[in-house]
């Protein structure tokens, strides 16, 4: 056998790859990545952002674990420039979605879409591994190192929470890999490095502060000091860095002993009478005794406030036992409300501390049941006579008020269920039969609220209150659906007629909930014209569609849309009508012209359709021969969409009356080939000429 230039220089790996390292274009590997990006994402202008097919992922990165389910991509999250088609987007996914390899084999034909951005984007998504393939490659690569991301970028906000990402890890790989990528003081703004010390280990706080002193900011120590970091705090104490009193101030009230006890010792400036009083109110109560024996400071009333509010019973009773400030007047109303028993009984067992109506009022509202019987038993304040039963019956309380009516407290001449996390407590059942058993007359919007809330008993039992109003009942369940409150939705739609809006329709398509859409297309009015599909990129909801005849709306809806391609595949075998290959030719065709959609994704979505349709009605089509000789000569060339538009419009001119000149013109418009287009203007203009018979 005589050797070739490509069996002797292509058939060496080495020498081949060396050849191709000259060449333009993608490797064979990664084809399908950019073919990917390319033909199953559009760009949503409105919303600044990618939608994706639903078949992107597996064709991106066939067999690939994602941790994202790619909807939709937002450019900021990818360091991508926004409201614009951004030509890195392959790239940037392989980084963000943690494939090494891909990200390798990208760079290697497309060093081009390679800069300083992606480096972020890997220590932003936490995949270090990448950073570090990135840093190596970088050395060889001069693309990496290129800056395309200003400080007035939009995308620029990455650059700030980076380096927070690597400072919350658990080892300190992520902080070695930023010493070799070399971030600069400028790109971390004040709140940027306080953000990252708040989210730091205390082992990567120190060394980022070693390895980047340019990290220190004002206020540093007191940062450092809140969050508990004694050995760092100590180690910026003798650098000589300074404080504030707000370090002990938040060391207290975050209850770091150690801390607070460091900064007594070695620094001077103290705190604030806020150090105890969070104390106490954090329930530390070591801090708080540090604090009043070793410390000038003091307390305010506020210490004894929130103690009692928050139900730190060891810390009441050291703080009146040992201070001076003592606490608000009628506190114990506080305790009260928030159900604290135990303090309560503390307090009123000191005899000195008072309460008002409000405490037993309070206590109702929260249904602290033992907290209202503790103190309408030990107490004389009593509460509001003609209030208190409401309070409880508002809030969904109904043992509450069982209890306070059974001691002989009015039931309300008026109560407000408007509370929204009482209206969804199965207890607001009991409440509103209550309500109704001592002779309250049912108001409508508490059903309305009960929709909202998907409480589905309380539903039920107020239903038959609005089954015979006509304009009520639809107004529930648009209530309902518009809460997205499912389970109400399947229980007005069994037990109702009512007629329903497509946007309601549309509603429940888009959220996934085929039941509910199937019980409202069997409800009439006919809503097979209205264009479902809308802005819906739920799958199983395309199927639904198909289930109940609406497949053709379906598809003029999503063809040629890029982020459509998988529901249009799906969709296209059950628009075929199979005795009909006319008619189904010409609703293909209609396809290509639709306006604002991608024609070239038209037609390749049907042109074996179109083929196999056209091959059928060719068969009872007789074109004029110059017409009938360019289609051949196009279908061999294998331009089928422009053949069948010859087969149409040829058709249509001789044997449909009904069709006009201005029809075809528009069909003519979508016809590529230029000689057939002009076969087919004239064949219409002779229409236009053609004498009408009287």
């Amino acid at each position: 056998m005589a050797a070739t230039f490509t069996s002797v220089v292509l058939g060496q790996p080495e020498i081949a790859s060396m050849v191709f390292e000259f060449q333009l274009g993608v490797y064979e590997d990664v084809r399908l990545v950019f073919r990917a990006c390319k033909e199953l994402i559009d760009f949503d202008a409105s919303r600044n952002a990618y939608v994706c097919d639903p078949s992107f992922r597996q064709a991106f990165a066939p067999n690939a674990e994602w941790l994202d389910d790619l909807g939709s991509i937002t450019p900021i999250k990818y360091a991508l420039r926004g409201n614009q088609i951004d030509p890195r987007l392959p790239l940037h996914l392989a980084v963000a979605g943690g494939f090494a390899q891909l990200t390798k084999r990208i760079l290697g034909c497309r060093p081009d879409l390679a800069s300083e951005a992606i480096i972020v984007l890997a220590f932003w998504t936490n995949h270090v591994e990448i950073a570090d393939l990135l840093l190596h490659a970088r050395e060889t690569m001069p693309e990496l190192s290129r800056r395309d991301m200003d400080q007035s970028s939009s995308v620029h906000c990455i650059y700030g929470k980076y380096f927070a990402k690597m400072l919350a890890r658990d080892d300190s790989k992520g902080l070695l890999l930023l010493q070799r990528f070399g971030p600069r003081p400028y790109d971390l703004k004040r709140y940027d490095r306080r953000h990252a010390i708040q989210l730091a280990t205390i082992e990567n706080a120190t060394l980022a502060l070693d390895l980047f002193p340019w990290l220190v900011y004002l206020g540093l120590s007191d940062d450092v000091a809140s969050r508990g970091f004694l050995p760092l705090v100590r180690s910026l104490h003798e650098r000589g860095l300074e404080c504030s009193s707000d370090a002990m101030d938040n060391a207290a009230a975050n209850g770091h002993l150690e801390v607070v006890r460091f900064l007594h010792s070695h620094r001077r400036e103290g705190c604030t009478v806020f150090a105890m009083d969070t104390a106490a109110a954090n329930g530390h109560l070591d801090v708080v005794t540090l604090l009043h024996f070793h410390r000038t400071e003091g307390c305010t009333t506020k210490a004894l406030d929130s103690a009692i509010t928050n139900g730190h019973l060891d810390i009441v009773c050291f703080l009146i036992k040992h201070r001076t400030e003592g606490a608000s007047p009628n506190i114990l109303d506080e305790a009260a409300t928030k159900g604290h028993l135990d303090v309560v009984r503390y307090l009123h067992s000191l005899g000195t501390f008072g309460c008002t109506l409000a405490a037993v009022d309070g206590a109702a509202r929260f249904g602290h049941l033992k907290v209202v019987a503790f103190l309408l038993t030990n107490r004389s304040e009593g509460c509001s006579r003609h209030g208190v039963v409401a309070r409880a019956l508002a809030f969904g309380h109904l043992h509450t008020a069982e209890y306070l009516l059974s001691l002989g407290y009015p039931f309300p001449t008026s109560v407000d269920f408007w509370d929204e996390n009482a209206s969804r407590k199965p207890e607001m059942l009991g409440v509103v039969q209550l309500a109704i058993a001592q002779g309250r007359p049912f108001e409508k919007r508490w059903l309305l609220r009960a929709c909202e809330v998907n409480n589905v008993p309380l539903v039920r039992f107020l239903y038959k209150y609005v089954q015979s109003d006509a304009a009520w009942r639809p107004r529930a369940l648009h209530t309902a659906m518009w809460a997205k409150a499912w389970a109400v939705v399947r229980f007005l739609l069994a037990n109702d007629t009512t007629d329903v809006a497509a946007p309601f329709l549309k509603q429940a398509l888009r959220s996934g909930n085929l039941e509910a859409a199937a019980h409202i297309l069997q409800c009439p009015p006919a809503l097979g014209n209205c264009s479902l599909l809308n802005g819906c990129l739920n799958m199983e909801a395309t199927r639904f569609l198909i289930s109940v005849g609406d497949a053709r709306d379906c598809l003029i809806e999503l063809a040629g849309r890029r982020s459509q391609v998988t529901a249009s595949k799906f969709l296209l075998p059950y628009c075929m009508d199979p005795a009909d290959d006319l008619d189904n030719l010409i609703f293909l065709l209609d396809l290509v012209a639709l306006p604002y959609r991608h024609r070239i994704w038209t037609r390749q979505l049907i042109s074996q359709e179109v083929l196999d349709q056209g091959r059928k009605a060719s068969q009872t089509i007789q074109l004029a021969p110059s017409l009938a000789a360019r289609a051949t000569t196009l279908l061999k060339a294998g331009s089928v969409v422009d053949w069948a538009f010859a087969l149409v419009i040829g058709h249509l001119h001789a044997t449909d009356a009904t069709t006009t000149s201005d029809q075809l013109e528009k069909k003519i418009a979508s016809v590529r080939d230029a000689e057939l287009r002009a076969q087919l203007t004239r064949l219409v203009a002779s229409k236009r000429k053609r004498p009408v018979c009287s």
